[in-house]
């Protein structure tokens, strides 16, 4: 087709959906709108297209476009042509359709300054590809596609169509043919245009799936299904197959209808009031007083849909009502006799035999029991019937089983207490050494508790466990040989021809091996000792035989050890450092590497420390300041002191106490410590010969002793006889530290020094600027201590 003139036209915007629409190729199905019904765009499955100048031929589309209307050729031979779409409606049957659109687009146009004339018809499904003398017979003209306020070209043509695709998939039609014409001016060729592929924007809606899963009292449906509640909750799970391509789909709501089953005409329906997603459980429960013992009811449930489509009622569920708790049951055993009764061949370990009936409840279909040693559950041979179940006490003496049963609907009886006694069958234990020490052998005699023993199998703590056959009489002998400190443990049992086990016997001993713990100098029953510092000496003596070393420590500190001395024993010494009740925990150990257990030994240390005084600083307090000289004397706690060992934090130092025991010192401060905000922490020991005491602590404060600033020309806050911003002005520096040489002072950023005069001032001159000012200043020696630094503070207003 020729290249037609066209009209300039302002395109419209196709949104995102729309221009999903005429370009994909198959079903799709809109994400933008809600998890309803399904919008679908579908392809025809058949596209042809007639020319009456080839009135025997059938063409199919180019590039997706079609001739509509007359067209001429290169040569200038006219065409006239229509468009036919036929499209598969078999998957929409049963479905409602809710909207339809026809939509196509122009390719070109021939002539823009003419008025569309686009004709959408409905015809008869051909049966082949139709040609321009075979065309299929119109039924009816569904729509004049004029739009003139559309652009021309358009690329997006459309109508509504759903009155016809309603009808056609209503009276079930496997497809639909659509044609595309021009209408009054046909043959004229300014009337002529191509098009797209016509296509069909369809809304449709499938009604819910029945529902399933129906559950009543919370079990599931099935024949012969029984109840325990009079207002069960009936269930069910609603689904909808409309699915769209995030797994959205439609809201359903349920309705369930319930009646005895012998009289259906006495049915009860409810209406959920309210949608939810596809997929969701629905839950009706039963009101009171309407449902009765012994009642069979039945019900079903349908969903419906957010559209008003409704599913087939669901098959229905029956199940009948019981309230009724079984009975008691009874419990039985010859193995084990319910008390006073004692039986003679069973005990510990043997399991026995229980049988429990349904004393007269005819629906019982399992028991539940429990003991001190296990429980279970066993199904009765039958409703109402008796079930047998296999329980194994571990121990000799009174023992209890609890027993309850269920019936077929899920009712629990009472819980009946068995009681039962077990005979004591564990072995007798024999110690013939019963004193004997740590590593010396004992021969143990194991005697039966029941008939026809044969054989033992013990244990000695933690080991492995041996056997060994019993005599003629059924005893038997073992030799052991402990080397573990403290207590120990034999366990046996015992296993007769017949292979039954006994009991279990567990014979304790225990093996005293901790070694004890004197000193002269600190006393192990935490009575007070010597004073710190003073050295002790510990001895070790042995609590077991063979000990050739002793492994101490102090407080849970490092562990030391030491050799012991022929006779077992051993000494160490140790000097407390600081005072009040310490521990000191020891053991032993042999040749070949028993050890025994671990004594803890108990000791006070008594605690003396000196006391320190200061005029000049007194403690907690501010005072003095830097290369400001004080006194400290430090006053003994106890007789004696020959000497004081101190320290500011420097290094420690000593001063030799007079004869009074007091000694006095001189310090002289350094730089103010501006690290610790000017706290000094003064530390003091005192000592008698090699002892040394706890340690004093002194802390004090230590004045800045900064210079103060005066001026006339900028007084300290604001004001002034005569200054004003960068007009100069005099500052006085004055020094309180003893030996100041010079002044440091920083206005700004820039640090400077000034010296000191011999009355210890200084004057420098500034140029302020407008606003608050601040001068920080300093002082400092010849050697270099410096005083806590301090700011001057003035403020410069404009004299306009």
């Amino acid at each position: 087709m020729p290249t037609a003139r066209r009209r300039r036209v302002r395109r419209r915007f196709l949104t995102a959906g729309l221009a999903a629409l005429l370009t994909t190729t198959g079903a799709v199905t809109f994400t933008g709108q809600p998890a309803s019904a399904l919008l679908n765009y579908v392809q025809p499955v058949e596209v042809a297209w007639t020319d009456n100048a080839q009135p025997t031929r059938s063409f199919t589309a180019e590039d997706g476009t079609l001739p509509v209307g007359t067209w001429e050729t290169t040569s200038g031979d006219k065409h006239t042509s229509r468009a036919y779409f036929t499209f598969d409606l078999t998957r929409y049957h049963g479905q409602r359709i809710i909207s339809a659109r026809a939509v196509t687009g122009e390719r070109s146009v021939n002539d823009c300054d003419k008025p569309r004339e686009l004709q959408l018809w409905r015809t008869e499904n051909p049966a082949a590809a139709p040609t321009w003398k075979t065309a299929p017979n119109t039924i009816e003209k569904l729509a004049d596609i004029s739009l003139p306020d559309a652009p021309c070209p358009s690329t997006y043509l459309s109508t509504a169509i759903t009155d016809a695709v309603r009808k056609a998939v209503s009276e079930r039609q496997d497809k639909l043919t659509l044609m595309l014409r021009i209408g009054e001016h046909e043959d004229g060729v300014h009337w002529g245009r191509r098009v797209k592929t016509l296509g069909v924007s369809l809304e449709h809606n499938s009604a819910p799936n029945v529902p399933t899963k129906l559950s009543a009292g919370g079990v599931a449906c099935r024949d012969d299904l029984f109840i325990g509640t009079t207002r069960p909750e009936l269930q069910a799970l609603l689904t909808d197959p409309d699915v769209n391509e995030t797994g959205g789909g439609d809201q359903v709501k349920a309705t369930f209808a319930w009646w005895p089953a012998d009289r259906p005409a006495e049915r009860t329906e409810f209406e959920y009031p309210y949608t939810m997603s596809s997929g969701y459980w629905f839950r009706y429960t039963v009101p009171d007083g309407v449902m009765v013992h012994g009642g069979t009811y039945a019900f079903s449930v349908r969903a419906t849909d957010q559209y008003g489509d409704t599913s087939d009622w669901s098959p229905e569920c029956r199940f009948t009502v019981d309230t009724q708790r079984p009975a008691a049951p009874t419990v039985t055993s010859t193995d084990y006799p319910a008390a006073p009764y004692q039986p003679t061949a069973f005990g510990p370990n043997i399991p026995g035999k229980f049988t429990f009936s349904a004393n007269g409840s005819d629906d019982v279909k399992s028991y539940h029991y429990w003991g001190y040693d296990g429980s279970g559950q066993v199904d009765a041979d039958g409703l109402g019937g008796s079930a047998t179940a296999t329980y194994t006490p571990k121990s000799a003496g009174p023992h209890r089983l609890w027993v309850y049963s269920v019936d077929r609907t899920g009712n629990r009886s009472q819980t009946v207490e068995y009681y039962f006694y077990v005979q004591q069958t564990a072995p007798r234990i024999t110690d013939a050494n019963p004193t004997g020490a740590i590593g010396e052998p004992r021969e143990l005699t194991f005697s039966p508790g029941m008939e026809n023993v044969v054989e033992y199998t013990w244990r000695l703590n933690d080991g492995e466990p041996a056997t060994v056959s019993a005599a003629a009489d059924g005893t038997a002998k073992v030799t052991i040989t402990p080397r573990q400190a403290g207590s120990n443990k034999v366990t046996v049992t015992s296993r007769t021809a017949d292979g039954l086990p006994s009991g279990e016997a567990i014979y304790y001993f225990y093996l005293a091996t901790k070694p004890t713990v004197t000193s002269p100098e600190y006393p192990t029953d935490a009575t007070d000792g010597a004073l710190v510092g003073t050295p002790g000496t510990f001895t070790f003596a042995p609590g077991m035989a063979g000990v050739t070393e002793y492994v101490w420590s102090v407080n849970g500190g490092e562990q030391h050890t030491v050799a012991a001395r022929k006779d077992g024993t051993a000494s160490v010494t140790f000097t407390p450092t600081w005072g009040g009740l310490q521990w000191m925990e020891v053991f032993s150990r042999t040749a070949d590497g028993v050890e025994s257990e671990t004594t803890s030994a108990y000791f006070v240390a008594v605690s003396h420390a000196p006391e320190v005084s200061s005029a000049d600083y007194p403690m907690y307090q501010e005072s003095g300041g830097p290369a400001a000289t004080g006194q400290f004397t430090f006053h003994p706690a106890r007789e004696g002191v020959s000497e004081y060992v101190y320290d500011f934090g420097d290094g420690p130092q000593t001063v030799a106490a007079g004869v009074d025991g007091t000694a006095t010192i001189s310090w002289t401060p350094g730089s103010y410590p501006v690290d610790s905000s000017g706290w000094v922490r003064l530390t003091v020991r005192e000592k008698m010969g090699d002892i040394v005491s706890d340690e004093t602590e002194y802390s004090f404060i230590l004045g800045k002793l900064a210079p103060t600033v005066a001026s006339e020309d900028y007084p300290a806050g604001g004001g002034g006889t005569g200054g004003g911003p960068g007009i100069p002005g005099q500052f006085t520096l004055t020094a309180h530290m003893p030996g100041t040489t010079e002044f440091v002072y920083r206005y700004g950023d820039e640090e400077q020094t000034v010296p000191a005069g011999a009355d210890g001032t200084a004057t420098i001159t500034l140029t302020p600027y407008e606003g608050g000012n601040y001068l920080f200043v300093s002082s400092r020696t010849a050697s270099g201590i410096t005083s806590g630094e301090d700011y001057y503070y003035f403020y410069v207003a404009n004299p306009s």
